[in-house]
């Protein structure tokens, strides 16, 4: 359940802070695909008036996070194929480049970042696959790629990015993940490194998008075997 924001009766939250929490109930599973969000419900478990929750139900739907039916209401997105593929296709346009520029920029105290987080994501692949597992290697992914993006220095670019990978559908992507693919995957991330290390921008953009196809191949079969036998 979401948690009633504290408020004073000087200080009310922020609009941000209310879209968040929706966000928040979105992603970890509290409102599943298809389930309509009712503004006055919501607005009683925040301890907020419906006007922010109203207002942050349109930023949701504008980032694609729900969508709104006319004489319906909101309900949370159902992510399909077509999502994934317009994800995958968004970040081998931007995520390489970001790569490359990154690859010139970078400072060494990122670049201890990254190894440290390539090491834990390798000691990961070595775990039995849990929902604890997952968690953690998503996190330290996020980290990872994170760094990367931020060290590119192009701050539009890097939030556009944020946005689609911090979709539902995203993360449901690493459940898709054998211990070979994570392997692969872990593999590819120290090769990431070295060449953000050597400040090779064309090997960063290189395996960079190897990286994201090898992940969209990986997502796009398991759809297919899911749907094959439904």
């Amino acid at each position: 359940m979401m948690e009633t924001l504290h408020t004073t009766s000087e200080v009310a939250p922020s609009g941000n802070a209310i879209y968040l929490a929706i966000k928040g109930a979105i992603s970890s599973g509290e409102h599943g695909a298809g389930q309509y969000l009712r503004e006055e419900q919501i607005a009683k478990s925040l301890g907020v008036s419906r006007t922010p929750v109203r207002e942050a139900l349109r930023r949701l739907d504008a980032e694609g996070w729900v969508e709104t039916r006319p004489n319906y209401g909101v309900r949370v997105k159902a992510w399909a194929l077509q999502d994934a593929r317009e994800i995958f296709e968004a970040r081998l346009l931007i995520e390489p480049y970001l790569a490359g520029r990154a690859a010139l920029k970078i400072n060494a105290i990122a670049v201890a970042q990254l190894k440290r987080l390539a090491d834990d994501m390798l000691a990961i692949t070595r775990l039995p696959s849990t929902p604890k597992s997952s968690d953690a290697w998503f996190f330290a992914n996020s980290e990872f790629h994170s760094i990367i993006t931020a060290a590119a220095d192009n701050s539009r670019l890097d939030r556009s990015l944020t946005l689609m990978k911090e979709t539902p559908l995203i993360k449901w992507t690493f459940g898709t993940y054998s211990d070979e693919d994570r392997e692969r995957s872990a593999r590819q991330h120290f090769e990431i490194v070295l060449a953000l290390e050597q400040r090779n921008a064309a090997w960063a953009e290189a395996v960079t998008r190897c990286h994201i196809l090898a992940a969209e191949k990986t997502v796009l079969d398991r759809y297919e075997r899911e749907h094959a036998s439904a």
